[in-house]
């Protein structure tokens, strides 16, 4: 890997800090605070609604302009997002619709953030380089999810959820200074005319490419599944499991060890088990993790809580790697930027879909129908994986 590749890490791994804190932190206080399902889920929704928004017109520009430029625009972002929902919590109140704003500001920015990395990555490193550098970043990743919920919880419990969004404020520091010292790249501009045909460009690439194709579909239907999770399992856990506010930041803590241990053995599993394996595993794991939560934990609690969350940590984890590295691997490299678009509104743009789904469930039917709803969901991204050729790879596929 290339020497630059610790500084972008660093300016990747800051910037998911200060999104993870915020997206841990805000439903739990919502929830200690009394607020009502729909309106945890609706907040969740604004918060996951910019990878939709965001990701085709950043594509294109990751494509055009100067990743450096579009990462500084991000960290910028993501700092105007971090202090709204410091603002939003520091009279002692949860302002549902400031924290959506924040919400949606830092994710815009983490979205700009994994486009520009997505696009550079391939020339820091080649072939199994790849995957090697992609499980160091989702490594880290993993450490932001595995901390950030723990230590978020522990600040909600004690009535001081407002550190959590200066912890973010920190964070997006932090990555605003480690991008300024990337080095910079040419401009090249680029019209409206230019932006809409290449958005289509992106598009029609991934639906032909048999393995792309395969790998959205089965991206879709598990993202909408996990925020439709993610929306409802704060007041499932409280209400349902009977966890307690701090209990939940570390059942998602264990979440985040799933994430870390997968992430840690990812390069090994690529290169020792079949790629068709992997591919299937990641989705099959998901769903015995939330049948975990639906059947197991209302009966014995806290510890099955834990154990659904770590599964769902873990094999998705491995999964993640392997399909980056594939598409990475895949797509030609004046096409990163609009094929990682292109990829990311299916995977993230659908979660404000699944997670408006989960609240208008809980709110009409209960909290465990809308789990239930999450269960189905993720039978569907097994179904769509076992429908395409990729159970069928032996290895990761040769280059584009």
């Amino acid at each position: 890997m290339s020497a630059g590749f610790p500084t972008l890490a660093t300016a990747a791994t800051c910037a998911h800090v200060a999104d993870q804190f915020a997206l841990a932190a805000m439903p739990l206080i919502l929830t200690a605070a009394g607020a009502s399902p729909g309106l945890v889920s609706a907040v969740v929704a604004a918060q996951a609604a910019a990878w939709l928004v965001v990701s085709l017109p950043a594509g294109v520009l990751a494509d055009r302009l100067s990743r450096r430029t579009i990462m500084l625009a991000g960290a910028a972002l993501i700092l105007a997002g971090a202090g709204l929902g410091w603002l939003a919590t520091t009279d002692g109140r949860a302002n549902a619709a400031m924290m959506a704003a924040a919400g949606f500001l830092c994710s815009a920015g983490v979205v700009l953030q994994v486009l520009s990395v997505f696009a550079l990555l391939p020339r820091l490193a080649a072939g199994h380089g790849i995957a090697r550098a992609n499980a160091t970043l989702e490594f880290c990743r993993a450490c932001a999810a595995l901390s950030a919920p723990f230590i978020a919880g522990l600040l909600v419990a004690r009535g001081q959820g407002a550190i959590a969004f200066l912890v973010a404020l920190v964070a997006g520091a932090v990555s605003l200074i480690a991008v300024m010292s990337l080095p910079r790249e040419p401009v090249q501009a680029v019209g409206t005319i230019a932006l809409v045909a290449s958005i289509r460009e992106g598009a029609r690439f991934v639906w032909q490419q048999p393995i792309l194709k395969a790998i959205a579909l089965c991206a879709i239907a598990w993202n909408s599944a996990f925020f439709a999770l993610t929306a409802v399992i704060a007041p499932y856990a409280v209400s349902i499991v009977g966890a307690s506010v701090e209990e939940v930041g570390r059942a998602w803590a264990v979440y985040g060890c799933g994430l870390l241990l997968g992430a840690a053995v990812a390069p090994a599993a690529l290169k020792t088990l079949p790629t068709g394996f992997l591919f299937v595993f990641g989705p099959a794991s998901s769903l015995a993790g939330v049948l975990a939560l639906a059947l197991l934990a209302p009966r014995f609690g806290v510890p099955a809580l834990y154990v659904g969350l770590f599964t769902l940590g873990f094999g998705p984890m491995l999964w993640l790697v392997l399909q980056t590295s594939v598409r990475q691997i895949l797509t030609p490299k004046d096409m990163l930027g609009r094929v990682a678009a292109t990829m990311t509104t299916a995977i993230y743009g659908v979660r404000p879909i699944g997670a408006l789904a989960a609240g208008g469930v809980a709110t009409a039917y209960g909290l465990e129908a809308a789990l239930w709803l999450a269960v189905a969901l993720f039978a569907l991204s097994v179904v769509a994986i076992l429908r395409s050729p990729t159970p069928g790879l032996s290895e990761l596929p040769a280059g584009a």
